[in-house]
């Protein structure tokens, strides 16, 4: 016959509860977990713990440091005085029940910031104490040792609340982290010890249960997390078995002893941490008196010894996972961690000092400003003397007898050549050309060597300058390189609080998330990975994470990608957040071509780079046609590429014009004009490379930002003029070619005319004022462009206005 399970909302109903099945069953689902199991069992022996001649404080920190966790409270409530009735509580019951009323009704009233919100707990348990007590002092007849007594417990409570408030949530909520703070694994085994005070005047066959579980707790802390965290459980044990149980204080040193040394032999396994603690209580009740039975009984280390031999390995590696025991080992992966980042720094800046160097070497041996020496010029003269006067009849006359008169004959042709850049017969000495019977040779010689010699002067001022543009290439690879090893080695600032707030925070609206990663950048803004359940793809999940998190950290954070990044295998969703910028951009584009071209050779981008700056971009190629459109197109890849890539303004410039200028025999010269928008803190750089000026419509004004520069790729060394600018909610910025700028410059006054036209346009949608601009721009050229125009057109409103 089949066996029938009964259930347990079953068994509730048979003993006549009138419950519905799906209302027990929703009920034991939620309260009868492991984790709140476990704090229920606490909540009852911590009830019992007792302190100072009847002081009972650990259930009333218990139970305020539930606030705000995902626990039921009443339920906690209900065996914490279950606890203390057991424990033969009288008129402490009275004052844990009204500290905790009083602690829920002042929560409810007093508001703080979540920052410091143990402290905020913490001061209004001491409260709630400090009421039903003064109402027993007074009661009593206020005397001083009453009022004493009830300052202390007051000031316990205070000071336990950090304790508890440290442990509590993270076992609640079943703490998913690899393991646990130093912070929390201390709480939690001062809270382990304390519970197990509350198992006094417990006995079985002779045998104090506190004591053999105390023993055993020690054993296990103290084999797997080494001696420091052994003695201290040892302390903890000891200080409250003396306090509680009228121990004599040896105690506390008995228990720290004998945990340091059990955890100091433990690299022997399970027998060496036994047999150090035996050891310890052996060495010092017989140093102190003579005995081998007093501080701790033998009999009960013998049977909480044999509970940890016989505790299974699955059990001691499952308790090692929880509490992180593995602790060394984690030490030691971020040792490793830390170590791997040292040398990637390290690797990063000898690269950085290496090209650093080349640009030094490439600078030093650039010799841009080619000019003709004495000894080029003899060169040349000798090869022109090689050529023709060699086999000459009176070379001998010429260059031997009269050498200085002929060497000076020759430097009065060089200054010749110089003037005018070829000579003639006429332009020699009379008595040289009487001399001379190859006047004709001569003169063409002198006039071919010359031209070799002003190609090679041209080619010699190339080179030198491609190698002071390498120069400049190479230097900003250093700089670049400089400022990843800088972020590299940069502090990152994890929120640990914060993340233990947020993971309970979202738990509590349904969202099951598995971790989550707060940490502040650089700029002092908040950046938060949420890792949790999948939704299928309905993105149900984004607006309920967006909003927990926002009201959590008191930031405005937004989604950062376009979607979360899913992993198949495990079903586990990455979602990033960030915080929302202060404003946004809305943009217009107008463009026409030259009259009778097809093609503009203007080119234009927009950009968000993701860390709050906003670029709008434009480059204007030299003439018309395809040629300027490849050479426009060009400049905008290499920005959009640069600047993604984390290279600053400056070095994106340079080294588009380094790569300009080492062009082939073609002039490629572009304009460029950038504007670096700050999204958070409403500022704009200007950087303008030979650009039209640009034009910032204000409500009341309009605001022109110029400067006087060459195109990119005509000189190896541009200089960069950053401009600055305040921008405020529904400011535009005005972006304009060379072509819609000259279109206005017809006339004089043109620049004033322009600034009447941009402030006179009533629109505010940035694509209608593109358009205007432009319209007008062609009805001055009379509908015949000479060149092409292009207007780029940023609105930039905070987010919430329109």
């Amino acid at each position: 016959m089949m066996r029938t399970e009964i259930l347990p909302y079953q068994k509730l109903a048979s003993l006549g509860f009138n419950f519905g099945k799906t209302k027990v069953k929703k009920f034991l689902q939620l309260n009868l977990t492991k984790n709140n199991i476990i704090l229920i069992s606490a909540a009852f022996l911590l009830g019992r713990a007792s302190m100072l001649n009847g002081l009972m404080p650990f259930g009333i920190a218990a139970y305020a440091s539930t606030i705000g966790l995902n626990i039921n409270r009443l339920m906690t409530a209900v065996f914490i005085v279950l606890g203390m009735l057991s424990g033969g509580a009288r008129g402490q019951i009275y004052v844990c029940l009204s500290a905790m009323l009083i602690f829920n009704a002042i929560n409810m009233v007093v508001k703080g910031s979540k920052a410091n919100m143990n402290f905020k707990y913490s001061v209004i348990a001491f409260i709630s104490v400090m009421i039903p007590e003064m109402v027993l002092v007074y009661l009593q007849g206020f005397l001083l040792f009453d009022l004493l007594k009830a300052l202390m417990h007051g000031f316990i409570v205070f000071s336990l609340m950090f304790i508890f408030r440290n442990a509590v949530p993270a076992i609640a909520e079943g703490k998913v982290k690899t393991a646990y703070s130093n912070e929390e694994l201390i709480s939690m085994a001062i809270i382990t010890a304390m519970a197990v005070s509350g198992l006094s005047n417990i006995s079985i066959a002779g045998f104090e249960i506190k004591n053999i579980i105390s023993i055993f707790l020690i054993l296990v802390f103290s084999y797997r997390c080494g001696p420091g965290l052994g003695a201290a459980v040892g302390v903890v044990i000891g200080l409250i078995a003396s306090m509680s149980a009228n121990a004599p204080p040896l105690v506390i040193g008995s228990y720290a002893f004998c945990g340091l040394l059990a955890g100091i032999f433990r690299s022997i396994g399970k027998m060496g941490s036994g047999l150090g603690f035996v050891l310890g209580n052996s060495v010092l009740t017989l140093y102190l008196n003579g005995s081998i039975d007093v501080l701790i009984y033998l009999k009960e280390i013998v049977i909480a010894l044999v509970l940890f031999m016989v505790l299974p390995k699955k059990v001691m590696d499952l308790a090692s996972k929880i509490v992180g025991a593995d602790a060394e080992k984690e030490a030691d992966k971020q040792s490793y961690g830390s170590r791997i980042k040292e040398l990637t720094v390290e690797k990063l800046n000898k690269f950085s000092r290496t090209f650093k160097e080349l640009s030094k070497t490439f600078g030093e041996i650039a010799d841009t400003k080619v000019t003709a020496e004495k000894q080029d010029i003899s060169s040349m003269l000798d090869r022109v003397a090689d050529k023709i006067c060699k086999d000459c009849s009176l070379c001998l006359h010429c260059w031997d007898r009269n050498f200085y008169d002929t060497y000076q004959v020759m430097f009065k042709i060089v200054e010749k050549l110089d003037m005018k850049g070829r000579i003639d017969e006429s332009d020699i000495p009379d008595h040289f050309l009487d001399r001379c019977e190859r006047v004709v040779d001569f003169v063409k010689a002198i006039n071919n060597a010359y031209e070799v010699f002003k190609v090679n002067m041209v080619w010699k001022g190339r080179v030198g300058e491609s190698r002071a543009l390498v120069s400049q290439q190479f230097e900003g690879l250093s700089n670049v390189i400089s400022n990843l090893a800088s972020e590299i080695d940069m502090e990152v600032h994890f929120k640990a609080e914060l993340e233990d707030m947020l993971l309970n925070e979202l738990k509590k609206e349904g969202v099951k998330a598995s971790d989550v990663i707060v940490f502040e950048n650089k700029w002092g803004k908040y950046e938060i990975s949420v890792f949790h359940k999948g939704c299928g793809g309905k993105r149900q999940c984004i607006k309920t994470i967006e909003r927990i998190v926002s009201h959590s950290v008191g930031r405005k954070m937004v989604k950062e990608d376009k979607d979360c990044c899913q992993k198949l295998k495990n079903n586990l969703c990455t979602l990033k957040l960030a915080e929302e910028e202060v404003f946004k951009v809305t943009t217009g584009v107008a463009k026409l071509a030259k009259y009778g071209g097809m093609i503009s050779g203007d080119s234009y981008t927009f950009m968000n780079t993701g860390k709050g700056k906003y670029i709008a971009a434009i480059s204007d190629g030299m003439g018309s046609g395809q040629r300027a459109a490849t050479q426009s197109r060009a400049t905008i890849s290499l920005l959009e590429q640069f600047m993604e890539s984390g290279f600053d303004k400056e070095t994106t410039v340079k080294l588009i014009n380094s790569i300009l200028v080492l062009k082939s025999g073609e002039d490629s010269f572009t304009t460029i004009d950038m504007s670096v928008i700050d999204l958070y803190e409403g500022e704009v750089e200007f950087i303008k490379i030979g650009a039209a000026p640009t034009y910032i419509k204000k409500h009341e004004r309009v605001d022109t930002v110029k400067s006087v520069s060459l195109p990119a790729g005509i000189l190896g060394d541009v200089e960069i003029e950053l401009v600055h600018k305040r921008i405020d909610n529904g400011d535009f910025i005005i972006m304009l070619s060379d072509g819609i700028f000259d279109s206005f410059n017809i006339n004089e006054g043109g620049d004033k005319e322009l600034e009447d036209v941009i402030f006179g346009i009533k629109s505010i949608n940035p694509q209608e004022i593109a358009d205007a601009i432009l319209d007008r721009a062609y009805i001055n050229c009379e509908e015949k462009p000479v060149d092409d125009m292009m207007v780029v057109v940023a609105k930039l409103w905070k987010a919430g206005n329109v």
